[in-house]
């Protein structure tokens, strides 16, 4: 089968083999970047062909940006995969990768709704949206929509990327007085919602209207938990931001496309309420975070929800050894892999911490793994 087919055939329930891999978010950092073009004897700005190497069955996509000039930070170094540190569409600091409170806040001293109408939001007119790249691409290398389709006709496609509704009120408001909003300030908190939704619905519906036909997935992305626990209650989240997901979930199958949504840390409580807004893929699974336990969420979820990403990337990659990362490769193959449903990646972005020779053992192994006992079949769980 070819990449995209044993994509579509693995999220379609079937059992295929080997289980699709992909790089996760086709982002690898650099320098391991640099180690792994040598490698496979690549020249040096041949990520396509590293991606090829690895054995990615899954290309991303992003709409060009064409509004106003962005104000450049020059004095900060952007961290990967941005290349400079930009005030972005929503007036914040892109590239830092931080809500440290110390940063220039826009919404922090708003004190009305006025003030939340008053401010300067995003417009979707400012994106080409037949132009595609992706975010470590310099804007030469952004390319109309059919030659990007065409040059990646083998593999599953994705269109879209983060798009975060509580990550955005941080970084407005600063991560002490947004959290302090959702209780004390709901008025501020649900006007600029709406204002953040009324851009995403938007934004969305144009892409999706042109990458239908032509792509697989349609990806969003928003974090708002941490390791041990969610930022914020489910009840809470489910009050702010579920209406939001359920209509961008929408639009993606309006236009034929599967939502595919990107969060990280401890999400379990309220990823029955995505599956029930219309969640197809949960990218990141990151197995070390309470609550997501790999087993536990293909018994729970896996009649109604294909899984990306899950392995470590914080301890298991950087430190572990090959032989470790093939068999966590293994375990994850035949858990989320049972009856489909299943992308192995890793549960992040692949950095510089990284070893090269466990990034070749992860795809060596997800390429030639069928299963742990081919007499008892896939593992029970």
């Amino acid at each position: 089968m070819r990449p995209r087919e044993r994509v579509l055939a693995a999220l379609a329930g079937e059992e295929t083999f080997p289980i699709p891999a992909d790089v996760f978010e086709s982002c690898i950092t650099p320098k391991l970047a640099a180690r792994l073009l040598q490698h496979f004897g690549l020249d040096t700005a041949d990520h396509e062909g590293l991606l090829d190497a690895l054995g990615a069955c899954v290309r991303w996509a992003l709409p060009r940006y064409a509004g106003p000039p962005q104000e450049e930070d020059p004095t900060r170094e952007a961290i990967y995969p941005l290349r400079k540190v930009t005030r972005g569409i929503w007036g914040t600091w892109e590239g830092l990768e931080t809500y440290y409170d110390g940063l220039d806040r826009p919404l922090r001293f708003a004190d009305s709704v006025a003030a939340i109408e008053a401010y300067a939001w995003p417009d979707p007119d400012w994106f080409d949206y037949e132009t595609l790249g992706w975010y470590y691409d310099p804007p030469e290398a952004y390319r109309p929509m059919s030659a990007w389709v065409a040059r990646h006709a083998e593999q599953a496609r994705v269109i879209g990327g983060w798009s975060p509704a509580f990550c955005c009120l941080m970084d407005l408001f600063g991560m002490e007085t947004g959290l302090r909003s959702l209780v004390e300030r709901p008025d501020l908190v649900r006007a600029a919602l709406a204002h953040m939704g009324e851009f995403y619905e938007e934004f969305y519906r144009r892409l999706a209207r042109s990458a239908q036909g032509k792509f697989d997935f349609l990806a969003f992305g928003d974090d708002f938990a941490g390791q041990g626990a969610m930022l914020l209650s489910p009840k809470m989240w489910r009050a702010y931001f579920l209406p939001l997901w359920r209509r961008l979930f929408a639009i993606a199958h309006e236009h034929g496309m599967k939502s595919l949504i990107h969060s990280c840390g401890s999400v379990r409580p309220i990823i029955g309420d995505w599956v029930d807004a219309g969640l197809d893929v949960l990218a990141v699974v990151q197995t070390k975070a309470a609550g997501m336990d790999p087993s536990e969420l293909k018994q729970e979820f896996g009649r109604h929800l294909a899984f990306y990403g899950g392995l470590d990337t914080q301890h298991l990659l950087p430190n572990g050894s090959p032989e470790q990362v093939r068999e966590e490769v293994r375990r994850l193959c035949d858990i989320l892999g049972k009856g489909g449903g299943y992308i192995i990646a890793s549960s992040h972005v692949l950095m510089d911490d990284v070893p090269s020779e466990n990034v070749l053992s992860l795809y060596d192994e997800a390429r030639s793994y069928v299963r742990r006992n081919t007499n008892a079949g896939w593992a029970t769980f």
